[in-house]
């Protein structure tokens, strides 16, 4: 017995060292693998925790007497959807918040904007609109905007822009006579051809002055009545003015009967009329003038 533990000792004793040397090995790569483990643990818990951090900032106003209002973060053109714009937070001075601030997004995803939004400017109610609102004609509150044909002479070659300021001269028969009037003052014009640009925002491409277009006053409501009911009466032209004249023009209407008559103005400046010659009868002399009127000529020296 001792013999066969003898013999077989040595094999015993070799296998037991390669054991503990596995068992080391397995025992360090799993010291090893749980240091990973931990590492990675313990990195994604700093970062989550960073992020919370931030989230918790961000939502905590920076400053003391601030509020949270809405603004895009791009420009938004007048009748865009907001459902299709994107918002960010701003904070507000609360002694300074707009009228009508709007604070919750839901409020307008249904809603369209009724002006042009700019970033970093807080959206307010009064900028939205339940539907699309096209751009329109700047027309003075209780004004209205009337039309009409004009060609090249009667809008002044083209010149008469949005933003200049004209007369409106009628030019009609009235009673058989061929007269004008100023039926409309100061009027501002809004377009024309049915281009509104200012003519401080406009540029080369939009200079281009058709010889026959249309027109689009701001005026009164009875200027208006008038320039509809002219048009059926008459050719309309317009007069263009200073932007800086206000006064009312003194002379407002003119008609043929006011010129002189051109037969009239050369006997003027002649001295006489006209005459065909002259014819005695019964000793007398007689003037016979160019309509066959007879006038004796008399002689101041006969008594």
């Amino acid at each position: 017995m001792n013999t066969k533990f003898g013999r077989y000792y040595p094999a015993l004793g070799g296998k037991t060292n390669e054991r503990e040397r596995l068992l080391f090995i397995a025992a360090a790569g799993l010291a090893f693998s749980l240091l990973v483990v931990l590492f990675v643990v313990f990195s994604f818990s700093s970062r989550s925790d960073a992020k919370e951090v931030q989230a918790t900032q961000a939502a905590i106003p920076q400053a003391i007497g601030t509020v949270t209002l809405l603004t895009p973060d791009r420009v938004v053109r007048a009748g865009t959807r907001l459902s299709e714009v994107s918002f960010k937070e701003v904070y507000w001075p609360r002694n300074q918040v707009p009228d009508g601030a709007v604070r919750d997004i839901e409020e307008m995803k249904s809603l369209f904007a009724k002006v042009d939004l700019q970033p970093g400017v807080p959206v307010q109610r009064t900028q939205l609109a339940r539907e699309a609102v096209s751009t329109t004609l700047p027309v003075t509150p209780g004004n209205r905007a009337v039309s009409f044909e004009v060609d090249a002479t009667s809008s002044v070659e083209g010149h008469v822009l949005p933003g200049t300021k004209v007369d409106v001269v009628l030019t009609f028969y009235e009673n058989g006579n061929l007269a004008s009037k100023v039926i409309v003052q100061n009027a501002r014009v809004l377009s024309y051809g049915g281009d509104f640009t200012p003519i401080d925002k406009r540029t080369q491409m939009n200079t281009v002055r058709a010889a026959s277009r249309t027109i689009t006053l701001d005026v009164t409501p009875k200027d208006a009545l008038q320039i509809t009911t002219a048009r059926q009466l008459g050719r309309l032209s317009l007069i263009m003015r200073s932007s800086d004249d206000e006064k009312g023009n003194p002379t407002t209407e003119w008609d043929a009967q006011k010129f002189d008559d051109p037969t009239k103005a050369r006997e003027k400046r002649s001295g006489s009329s006209c005459m065909k010659g002259t014819v005695k009868m019964a000793g007398k002399e007689y003037l016979v003038s160019c309509d066959g009127t007879i006038n004796e000529v008399v002689n101041p020296n006969e008594p």
